[in-house]
């Protein structure tokens, strides 16, 4: 009989443990969960939510630890002298210590801000800028609020590590506070939580950011916009009273085509370095996604992360955003190697060639009109590509074509207008790559 009972004590602990385990939170499912509240609270309080959050996710192991389970305590809060209300008692500096005890995870998350505010031991933090969670976290361990030598570094990794910053951006702007889904491992759902050590999987249920629509607001201390799919960026340069070939610059986009998705655009010239550390990689994004996301040129980028053109990083992979990586990151499976189709020509020689049949073309009988000129390829095997590329060298215009002179203060936006035409039909007409032009150049306005 006692055997019996020992074994059925056996299967209950464990299947409580199996429950528990079950219905454990991810990181993310707590970021989620909690992230309005935080940037609430940043918004009546002024503590930043990227801080709260991490504290958040510290001191409660993501939602899992007993003492926010038994008694609401989402920051480690200890009794004091002053506390009247519940409380309970935990292990932790010393034995048994008092802790507070909330009715609500929103009452927690309300005093822990209200604790920081009112106590003159955190008043030089309010002095630091909201964005600049480094000086709050390292603020935080000075002022006393933990013992742990580590804790700053440690709120500053979870804070990098899930781009919490996003949420001090949005709590900053005028934007409504958006609702988020459920994520498919939440406890009571169907779905199964994802497996420990699946760092893609992570990644592919991570939190995106949300930004905010129709103002201005600023990534790594730059004026940025979210603009939506199919705008074209000559209307927003107009609006702005951006030159379009700046804008373009600033975003690291080649040419004014419609956006093919939501994009971050940069009012102003990105930063050579990112105000983070590094940034995660998450399913989907480019190199050209990530300077985005984090306000920094692309080539600089590349540059701290010794990447070429064209290669992408893998999903859940470290970018370096500020100093130098000591490797390139694994690279992902949407790499598309540089080739160099002229790498095995002689450039002086194809110049040359090109010439010749440009002199040929445009070599016309005396007293006959000369024909629109069409540069062949030379006999060399010069590919045709090259020759188009290179048309610009000295080819002629067809029969009927009308030139304009660059002046002083002019853009291709404002000469397209002047002769009824695109920019786009201007770069193609002129060989143009990039939208920048200088006075005196001669540009095909017509054909």
């Amino acid at each position: 009989m006692q055997i019996k009972s020992y074994c059925l004590m056996i299967c209950l602990v464990l299947a409580g443990v199996f429950k528990t385990s079950a219905q454990s939170l991810s990181t993310p499912q707590y970021i989620e969960t909690y992230k309005n509240l935080a940037m609430e609270e940043m918004r009546r309080s002024g503590v930043p939510a990227a801080i709260k959050l991490a504290q958040g996710i510290l001191e409660t192991q993501s939602g899992n630890g007993w003492l926010v389970l038994n008694s609401n305590n989402h920051f480690g809060i200890k009794c004091k002298n002053n506390w009247t209300g519940k409380s309970v008692n935990y292990d932790d500096d010393a034995r048994q210590e008092c802790f507070r005890k909330y009715e609500s995870a929103e009452e927690s998350w309300k005093d822990h801000s209200d604790f920081l505010h009112n106590n003159p031991r955190y008043k030089f933090l309010f002095d630091f800028n909201p964005e600049d969670y480094k000086s709050w976290a390292y603020g935080l361990k000075t002022a006393g609020y933990a013992t742990s030598k580590t804790y700053p570094q440690q709120l500053i990794q979870i804070i990098e590590t899930y781009n919490l910053q996003q949420y001090n951006t949005l709590a900053m702007s005028n934007a409504p506070l958006p609702t988020g889904p459920v994520f498919v491992n939440e406890p009571g759902s169907e779905s199964a939580p994802v497996a420990a050590g699946k760092t893609e999987a992570v990644y592919e249920t991570e939190v995106k950011p949300q930004y905010p629509q129709g103002t201005e607001f600023r990534i790594n201390g730059r004026k940025v916009m979210l603009v939506k799919e199919g705008t074209a960026l000559i209307q927003l340069a107009s609006e702005k009273n951006i030159r379009l070939s700046s804008l373009l610059s600033y975003n690291d986009i080649e040419e004014d085509v419609p956006l093919e998705k939501d994009m971050l655009i940069f009012l102003q010239s990105k930063n050579k370095r990112g105000q983070n550390d590094y940034h995660i990689v998450a399913r989907g994004e480019t190199m050209h996604d990530i300077a985005q996301a984090e306000g920094i040129q692309l080539k600089w980028l590349r540059k701290r992360n010794k990447m070429e053109e064209g290669e992408q990083p893998a999903v859940g992979e470290r970018v370096a955003l500020d100093g130098y990586a000591s490797s390139k990151p694994k690279l992902g499976s949407n790499s598309v190697a540089k080739v160099d189709d002229y790498k095995d020509l002689n450039p002086r020689q194809v110049i040359r060639d090109v010439k010749e049949e440009i002199a040929k073309a445009t070599a016309a009988p005396a007293g006959k009109a000369s024909e629109a000129p069409v540069a062949k390829a030379p006999e060399r095997g010069i590919p045709r590509e090259m020759v188009d590329d290179l048309k610009k060298i000295g080819s002629v215009a067809p029969a009927g074509t009308k030139y304009h002179t660059v002046t002083g203060k002019e853009t291709l936006y404002s000469i397209s207008r002047q002769y009824s035409v695109t920019v786009a039909q201007l770069q193609q007409w002129n060989n143009l790559q990039e939208n920048s032009i200088k006075i005196g150049q001669q540009l095909i306005v017509r054909k």
